[in-house]
């Protein structure tokens, strides 16, 4: 199984004026060590207006930040809106080429729709068309590395003839992903032969039927683009130290408690949705906040990371990879016996983990945890 780190740029509270630039740069901090410790993957988001809860507004900025920085790590955009009126497919096209280029072909695709409407609202889109505007750019972006002459007449974007440059250095392209974490979009995925990005935080067995729908999908593929690219991934926290007691009171004295804002701007999920059920969209920012607010005052239950507990069995139980590295390699076994192909782990614990914890932990790991889930 491949081990990847995330970079959420996880702010919370203001004020920003220290924080927001030191979180941003050593979360760029944190994919070189990855680098340096045998990581396979860093992973950037893209969001837009989700204050406190991720301030990474460029997925592929911060790919690019890391990958001239490094010599071996993948470096995946996760996810990179791919609506026309907020990143239009011909410079997510050429975008990505000239990271491929620059970091001599290890940059691939993630790509989503959005985390929901207080993002595509921010730019005028009508969350009802992103699915489709999604699918449209996704068909068009692989033609566009591998034609040399290219058009489009499709329904939320034209392109005139045109060569796309730079193309990139992988070939016949880089590889493509989707954010699914539900059986349909996962069977989606697996039918136009991307990788399924499942950004859930659970208890890996939970996982199994998700696991089974996309593996049955990708292989019967019809690929959007040159290739089916079949591979699974799913995210989870992650914190090792040499001593294990250690690293789970360092966890819990850390561990932000993010429910609230997930709650409210992920409403692409129906839950979540109902609960935002009679706003006038688009929401203003000062609801949002007066929401969030709200939110965090109520019972903590639902949280998106199962809380409660530090006990080495309940973390091994919800998939948690926190403790010494006999305990982590664990549990992140228990994704591999799922049948995950890649474990992205977030090694920043919460809003004000020491940024020196988080480089020894990632260390660690590369020594300790890494040669045994990676295999020779």
């Amino acid at each position: 199984m491949e081990v990847g780190v995330f970079q959420g740029a996880s702010i919370g509270p203001q004020p920003w004026d220290v924080r927001e630039p030191e979180r941003l740069r050593h979360d760029i901090e944190i994919g070189v060590a990855a680098d340096r410790a045998g990581f396979d993957a860093f992973w950037a988001p893209e969001h837009h207006a989700l204050e406190e809860y991720s301030h990474s507004s460029s997925s592929h900025l911060s790919c690019l930040a890391v990958g001239v920085q490094t010599q071996r790590i993948r470096v995946i955009t996760g996810i990179m809106n791919l609506c026309p009126p907020i990143n239009h497919p011909v410079r997510v096209a050429e975008q990505i080429a000239l990271i491929d280029v620059l970091t001599n072909g290890r940059v691939e695709l993630g790509t989503g729709r959005g985390s929901g409407s207080t993002e595509v609202e921010t730019f005028g889109v009508s969350p009802e068309d992103t699915r489709a505007m999604w699918e449209e750019a996704l068909r068009a972006i692989p033609q566009m590395w591998t034609q040399d002459l290219f058009e489009w007449k499709g329904r939320f974007f034209r392109v005139p003839e045109r060569c796309i440059l730079p193309k990139p250095v992988q070939k016949p392209h880089p590889p493509l992903w989707v954010t699914a974490s539900n059986p349909g979009t996962l069977e989606t995925a697996g039918r136009l032969g991307i990788g399924a990005a499942m950004f859930n935080f659970a208890d890996p067995e939970k996982s199994r039927p998700l696991v089974e729908t996309y593996k049955n999908a990708v292989a019967k593929a019809e690929p959007v683009g040159a290739f089916a690219y079949d591979k699974l991934m799913t995210i989870a926290p992650a914190f090792c130290l040499e001593d294990g007691d250690e690293a789970r009171a360092l966890y819990a004295e850390y561990e932000t408690f993010a429910q609230p804002h997930f709650a409210t701007y992920f409403d692409t999920i129906p839950a979540n949705a109902e609960r935002l059920a009679g706003e006038k969209h688009p929401i203003p920012q000062s609801r949002l906040r007066e929401i969030i607010r709200e939110r965090r005052e109520q019972p903590s239950g639902g949280s998106v990371v199962a809380r409660g507990s530090v006990d080495p069995q309940f973390l091994h139980e919800n998939g948690i990879c926190v403790g010494s590295p006999r305990e982590v390699i664990a549990t992140m076994q228990r994704f591999a016996d799922v049948g995950f192909d890649q474990l992205v782990v977030v090694p920043a614990i919460g809003w004000y983990m020491p940024h020196e914890r988080v480089l020894e932990s990632i260390r660690v790991m590369g020594e300790k945890v890494l040669p045994a889930v990676q295999g020779p």
